[in-house]
């Protein structure tokens, strides 16, 4: 009895054992969802000084994540905007820019409209030459912002398409320049337009 029953034990494990490369394979042919991702050229912050390039990637059926870095040079409508004293006297120094967002998608994901929230961070630098350049200032013009809108993608073919945008959110401004004793802090309200070239490398598919 016992004797049936280890034999009847090992056919059953034999048989799983031929099995399973077969439930294997079959698995590893199941083809996995495809994510959207895309790269973009931001190109509406080029009139404040910024060059940027993103990359975004969706992480479920209707969120993705937006990351991007950038270069300044200068702000260019604050200059207009306010009096440059001894412009001459300032050398412009590239800084950093650097931007993370999380997109939801009410209807197709990369595609229509969209809701977000991002967070934007920009570093202004200069330095101030004095006494014939033996003395420099170094002077910095630093920008956070939190902000929450919507856009929508504008597709142009099955590739390209045009990422337009509108945020509204908060300004938090620290700036310090020759003269000041300390850096200046400032909070403001803070609106922004964004215009993307977008490429989408991949669509998202079940």
């Amino acid at each position: 009895m016992n004797l049936s029953k280890g034999m009847s034990v090992r056919r059953l494990g034999i048989i799983l054992l031929l099995l399973l490369p077969t439930f294997l394979i079959a698995q590893s042919r199941k083809p996995k969802p495809q994510r959207f991702s895309a790269a973009k050229l931001s190109v509406a912050p080029i009139f404040v000084g910024e060059i940027a390039g993103l990359y975004e990637q969706s992480f479920t059926k209707k969120t993705s994540f937006e990351v991007g870095l950038g270069l300044l040079t200068d702000n260019y409508i604050q200059n207009a905007l306010q009096e440059v004293i001894v412009v001459n006297a300032r050398k412009v120094i590239p800084g950093p820019s650097a931007s993370i967002a999380l997109r939801y998608y009410p209807m197709n994901l990369g595609e229509n409209l969209y809701f977000s929230a991002e967070y934007k961070y920009r570093l202004y630098r200069k330095n101030f030459s004095q006494d014939g350049g033996t003395l420099v200032t170094k002077e910095y013009y630093q920008r956070m912002m939190p902000r929450v809108g919507f856009g929508y993608h504008f597709y142009l073919d099955n590739r390209f398409f045009v990422d337009l945008s509108a945020n509204l959110g908060f300004a938090l401004d620290k700036k310090f320049q020759v003269g000041d004793l300390e850096p200046i802090k400032t909070i403001k309200l803070n609106a922004g337009i964004g215009l993307k070239f977008s490429y989408r490398i991949s669509k998202a598919k079940e």
